[in-house]
């Protein structure tokens, strides 16, 4: 009986933390369907009378999707360079024994503990002097800069399992350290990069910082920067055009994370383990 009991308690647990993560997600997707006048009368309730007009209302306005398309074009090329810098940096510092090996690798850990938001005022000058403001360049940079030393640590503590054996048979049948690398390691990690790239490209969606301190043209914003444009004068807000518009945000990293989530578990697992 106690032991039946607590899984029912433990249950109950489970589902309360279950509803309060779902229950503001419901919500959005119920108030970007209902009309003005009900999402100001009823904002809690179901809709009597759902309607699509919200979100025809911010296709029609064209932004969303030119938002939608630099916020990939930074996420893409970003996860590229992340995965591409951080598998390399992670495997020369896991099997190549040089004299500065642990230096380089507490270089990459000290990085974790730098604050993104010192950074911006010596980046926005630097950025300014050499003319890349309001370019996707500008978002890319620092997104991939404050990406690297997580990345590192998670491929260095995949790498170190990897038996050196395994290396060693490679080299003893000719194959030169890039083709090691290309056809025989950069493959099997790929909980690894699932992880990352399911991690970051969330984050970097998401990103409001670096968007809000680097772009103010409206031809290079991002979608989380975009949703600003709601806002109408004094403050006004167009709350059913602007609920739809964080509907059609949030949908991709929704996917990406639902789709990637059993990978996701198997790499942090895995590169939680040894570091």
């Amino acid at each position: 009986m106690k032991k039946k009991a607590g899984k029912i308690i433990f249950s109950l647990i489970i589902l309360f933390f279950l509803v309060i993560q779902l229950y503001p997600i419901l919500w959005l997707f119920m108030a970007s369907i209902k009309p003005t006048v009900e999402l100001a009368s009823t904002p809690f309730s179901f809709p009597h009378n759902p309607t699509l007009m919200n979100f025809i209302k911010v296709f029609k306005d064209g932004k969303i999707g030119l938002y939608m398309w630099n916020s990939l074009k930074v996420t893409g090329i970003s996860l590229l360079l992340i995965v591409a810098l951080s598998s390399t940096a992670g495997f020369a510092l896991a099997k190549f024994n040089f004299r500065a090996t642990k230096k380089v690798y507490a270089f990459f850990t000290f990085g974790i503990m730098v604050p993104v938001q010192i950074t911006l005022i010596p980046l926005f000058i630097f950025y300014s002097k050499i003319g890349i403001l309001n370019t996707s360049f500008s978002l890319i940079l620092p997104q991939v800069g404050f990406a690297l030393p997580l990345s590192v640590m998670m491929f260095y503590s995949f790498y170190s399992f990897l038996p050196n054996e395994l290396l060693e048979a490679a080299i003893v049948d000719g194959c030169s350290t890039y083709r090691i690398f290309a056809k025989i390691v950069f493959p099997l990690t790929r909980n690894t990069i699932i992880t990352i790239a399911s991690m970051y490209s969330i984050l970097i969606w998401n990103d409001f910082i670096f968007a809000n301190t680097f772009i103010s043209d409206s031809a290079a914003k991002t979608v989380a920067m975009g949703l600003k444009d709601y806002v109408g004068a004094f403050g006004n807000v167009d709350w059913g055009s602007t609920f739809a518009a964080i509907t059609i945000a949030i949908l991709p990293p929704m996917i990406v994370y639902f789709v990637l989530n059993r990978w996701v578990t198997a790499g942090m697992t895995m590169g939680a383990t040894k570091g």
